[in-house]
């Protein structure tokens, strides 16, 4: 732990060992309340109050309340469950192939593919209709990212929520197969909880898987001779999910946690109200968790890094993730076998004021 100046002046710590991320994310003493959080970066319009972020977003929960509603979500992404929507999932990445296949290239991989393949998936969960995903998009973009304005980021929220209240009271009166159709008949939750739920679902569904395929395809084609061993043996494949994972560690920014209570940790004297940021970024290059992390290596088995978090509020979309990873990727890379830059690399921009790292744009041609 690091001692770290928060832009309002408070002192908190920065976590960067992998095996101390673990321990702060697994500790229930660390608190994930929105009272008390403090955002280790500040930038115009990069904090949304949270009071009137409505109920049910269970990331901003803690114990009992938090595992209530894990638990009512977690059948929905069992590996048993997330098995049976591979051949979905495929067909999915088939069509937006075929689509860039006859465009002939070259064409940015991000709005050909990263994006939509996403859009897809976490589209049909929810039963978010054909009409508006392009606008839920819009405002997911626009409250991730940290040059959005305050006003920009609560307009996005106030006109969000509007969509998601007119498609629960859908599901209430014809519910559907979807996540939230079944939601609406299996469980008691009121509107604004399913509204809190489907925020998350949303936003954890749309974001980091799709800069991960992007950056991933970028960080392959940077190294050929990792992609050309992957090419020549596809049951490295899920090996190198883990590794690009690792490697790359997209989510920028948290997670946060504060103090619940005064406290010893590590041979460290924690306050009530301490804010505490784990950087997974640095975790996952740590040297004590892994050798040369630095080195992007498919073949490392890189199994133990905090890419989807650990404890409680571990990612529960992580087996979809990964699943949406390996499909992209495989089907990416065989349908197109000379997929190459399309651009010279130092032309790639890249997301520096998001909470989510990625790319731009990624032109590629084959």
């Amino acid at each position: 732990m690091t001692p770290l100046r928060y832009p309002d002046g408070h002192i908190g710590r920065l976590v960067t060992g992998l095996a101390s991320g673990r321990a702060v994310l697994g500790d229930t003493r660390f608190s994930s309340l929105p009272a008390g959080k403090r955002s280790p970066v500040m930038t115009p319009g990069s904090e949304l109050s949270t009071d009137a972020l409505p109920t049910g977003m269970f990331v901003n929960m803690d114990p009992p309340e938090h595992t209530r509603y894990r638990r009512l979500l977690s059948k929905h992404f069992t590996i048993r469950r997330v098995r049976e929507l591979r051949p979905r999932v495929q067909e999915m990445a088939d069509r937006l192939l075929d689509a860039m296949e006859r465009d002939c290239g070259p064409v940015d991989l991000v709005e050909a593919f990263a994006k939509p393949l996403p859009t897809l998936v976490t589209s049909e969960l929810l039963g978010l209709p054909e009409e508006d995903r392009a606008e839920f998009r819009r405002h997911v973009d626009v409250l991730f990212s940290l040059s959005s304005s305050g006003e920009e980021m609560r307009q996005s929220m106030t006109l969000l929520g509007g969509m998601l209240h007119a498609l629960i009271g859908a599901a209430r009166e014809d519910p559907g197969p979807d996540i939230l159709g079944r939601l609406t008949v299996e469980t008691d939750l009121s509107d604004e909880e399913l509204l809190g739920i489907t925020i998350v679902l949303l936003i954890a569904g749309l974001e980091t898987t799709t800069h991960m395929l992007a950056l991933g395809t970028y960080a392959l084609l940077s190294h050929p001779e990792q992609l050309a061993e992957l090419r020549a043996d596809w049951s490295l494949l899920d090996g190198a999910v883990e590794e690009l994972l690792r490697y790359l560690s997209v989510v920028q920014i948290g997670p946060v946690r504060v103090a619940a209570e005064d406290f010893e940790f590590e041979g460290r004297s924690i306050r009530t109200g301490e804010v505490v940021t784990v950087s997974l970024p640095a975790a996952n290059r740590d040297p004590l968790g892994f050798e040369n992390p630095d080195v992007f290596d498919i073949r490392r088995g890189a199994t133990r890094h905090l890419a989807f978090g650990s404890g409680p509020h571990q990612c529960m979309g992580h087996h979809l993730a990964r699943l949406e990873l390996a499909v992209g990727y495989e089907s990416l890379l065989r349908r197109f076998p000379r997929l190459e830059l399309a651009v010279p690399a130092e032309e790639i921009g890249t997301r520096e004021m998001m909470v989510t790292y990625g790319v731009l744009a990624l032109p590629v041609r084959w």
